[in-house]
């Protein structure tokens, strides 16, 4: 007896079909990669006829993803990546100590922790190129999920559930209020004399950057004004050097001048929250040997940014 089965779906199938999810039509995709309307359609049709299912809706407007499209997106955004990581990864020379580690990386741990691990990593593993992106958790965890970072070096909020990602907590980043020096509430004691202050975010005011609003919640105070949101230490460097505004920053990095020599904290009473830097890795991803010399640096280097 003969048993009749499917073709089995390719990685250009799931390929063209991504590519007219992000471009929003068949026409767009097609253009997009150099290749022919009817051959794209006729890719993302054979997806559809091997899966049983339907997973995209065509309009004159251009195309959306049904149900089941919706989600098949998220596995096939994993599948890709893994594979173009795959070949990005293969040795050249045969060896295993080469390839390629992508690691995102937070503003406290980049200023912290990579320059103690990256020269140690180096010195080990010469042939593996390290490719880095920088960012809080809203840009890291989904770079993360869809396999576009081995790990990531993170503050994460103490509320995250995150289950398919495994946290280690590296260190515990104490934080301070800073002003720009000589500003007009340098000899502030108190949080109520910062009330009417301008406050500079390092990310959402939900994450681990926005802890300047919970400072004054905490302390049963209304929100402060925000005047800005950055993603880099340049940036609120910058900005405070400049302004009148405040910022709440991690206490190592204003103690080791790394935010500049124009800012300096100010000592207010009220204890200020605290926060974890994590090693983020995906649940279930393979790891490389490499990829596992750098996890356990950063534990490491972690006690020696620790202790201060």
């Amino acid at each position: 007896m003969i048993t009749k089965t499917e073709p089995p779906m390719t990685l250009q199938q799931l390929r063209a079909f991504l590519a007219v999810v992000e471009h929003g039509s068949f026409r767009a995709a097609a253009r997009a990669l150099s290749v022919s309307q009817a051959g794209l359609t006729q890719r993302v049709q054979e997806l559809e006829a091997t899966l049983g299912r339907a997973l995209l809706l065509r309009s004159a407007r251009g195309a959306s993803l049904t149900d089941a499209g919706l989600r098949l997106r998220e596995r096939a955004l994993l599948i890709d990546a893994e594979a173009r990581l795959a070949l990005e990864d293969a040795p050249t020379g045969g060896g295993h100590d080469e390839g390629t580690l992508r690691i995102g990386v937070g503003p406290t741990p980049t200023a912290l922790l990579l320059p103690r691990v990256v020269p140690d990593f180096h010195a080990r593993f010469p042939g593996v190129r390290l490719r880095l992106m920088s960012g809080l958790h809203e840009r890291l965890r989904p770079a993360l999920l869809q396999g576009s970072l081995d790990m990531a070096l993170m503050a994460v909020p103490d509320e995250a559930h995150w289950p398919d990602l495994h946290c280690t907590p590296l260190f515990r980043s104490a934080l301070t209020v800073v002003g720009r020096k000589g500003h007009p509430l340098a000899g502030a004691r108190q949080l109520e004399r910062l009330q009417q202050a301008e406050w500079i975010l390092m990310g959402t005011p939900g994450g681990p950057g926005g802890t300047a609003i919970q400072l004054f919640n905490d302390h049963g105070r209304p929100s402060p004004r925000v005047a800005a949101t950055c993603e880099s230490f340049t940036e609120v460097a910058a900005l405070l050097a400049t302004t009148d505004w405040l910022a709440l920053l991690p206490a190592e990095i204003v103690r080791s001048g790394l935010i500049g020599p124009h800012v300096a904290p100010i000592a207010i009473r009220e204890q200020a929250p605290r926060y974890d830097n994590c090693l983020v890795q995906r649940q279930g991803a393979p790891v490389t040997p490499a990829a596992a010399a750098f996890a356990t640096m950063c534990r490491s280097w972690s006690r020696v940014v620790a202790r201060g």
